[in-house]
């Protein structure tokens, strides 16, 4: 079964989706890396490029394989450091080594845009064929965070990930930011966390309020329509008349109009 990586784009700062990138290549296992645009949110927050970022972060991962760091914004934007003014020459070899390792990785690298007025249809689909894929939302802006998670209580997506730095951001050297600074590969307290944010009490209990899963439609259905089947046999074995043959019509109707209550009216806890 595919299991992807998906990224919810907005800046195109390379740094913030590198960092998840590489931690789930080293503990997720994905088969596919996949950024995903959403155009046309309403008001003026206007997301990146999926594509651009895309390109951003595979130049900044060539680039830290080959032991320098390219800028991507502020005044040095498009200039490199050489990391060897940074670090000794073995651990350099060491770092370089990391980053080569991950470009090396036969994942496919995948953009995508989706409109939002279509984003929960798609979202609900990747779902669907890929339960195990990781939507991943840490460089997502708060205006639409809370569509995502909508999306995910109403649809029982349960992996929707961030990653967060147990440190502040170094935006004076930020290559110390990236996860070559941050995964320690050792018991105890790590540079960084990865959380699952669906994981929690709260979350799970409106997952289990929704009724479109519960109770299920189609087992309400099915029930209703086993009753139908039942009252015709039994009238013709019984006649139409019959008490047996009232009470299988009485709980039969009141079945089926449960059914198509459901649909319309989800009951909230």
């Amino acid at each position: 079964m595919t299991k992807s990586l998906y990224l919810f784009v907005t800046s195109d700062r390379p740094d913030q989706y590198l960092n998840p990138i590489l931690h789930c290549l080293q503990d997720e296992n994905p088969s596919e890396v996949v950024f995903l645009g959403v155009k046309n949110r309403p008001g003026n927050d206007i997301s990146s490029s999926a594509k651009l970022v895309r390109e951003n972060v595979e130049l900044l991962l060539s680039s830290l394989a080959s032991g320098k760091y390219k800028y991507f914004t502020g005044i040095k934007k498009g200039k490199e450091d050489d990391l060897h003014k940074y670090y000794p020459l073995d651990r350099l070899a060491t770092i370089s080594e990391k980053y080569a390792s991950a470009k090396a990785r036969k994942v496919s690298w995948l953009d995508k845009e989706i409109d939002y007025f279509k984003l929960r249809e798609e979202l609900a689909r990747i779902h669907k064929t890929e339960p195990k894929s990781i939507f991943d939302v840490s460089a997502v802006s708060k205006s639409y965070l809370g569509d995502i998670f909508a999306i995910g209580v109403v649809e029982g997506i349960d992996n929707i990930c961030t990653f967060n730095l147990n440190r502040s951001a170094n935006f004076d050297e930020p290559w110390k930011s990236l996860f070559h600074e941050l995964d320690f590969r050792k018991p105890g307290n790590k540079g960084y966390d990865y959380v699952n944010l669906t994981k929690t009490h709260i979350y799970d209990k409106c997952t289990k309020s929704i009724l479109i899963r519960q109770p299920s439609l189609v087992l309400s259905l099915l029930v209703a329509i086993a009753l139908l089947i039942t009252l015709i046999v039994t009238s013709f074995v019984f006649g139409s008349t019959n008490w047996f043959v009232l009470i299988i019509s009485g709980i039969a109707t009141i079945a089926s109009v449960l059914s198509f209550y459901f649909i319309f009216f989800p009951p909230r806890r």
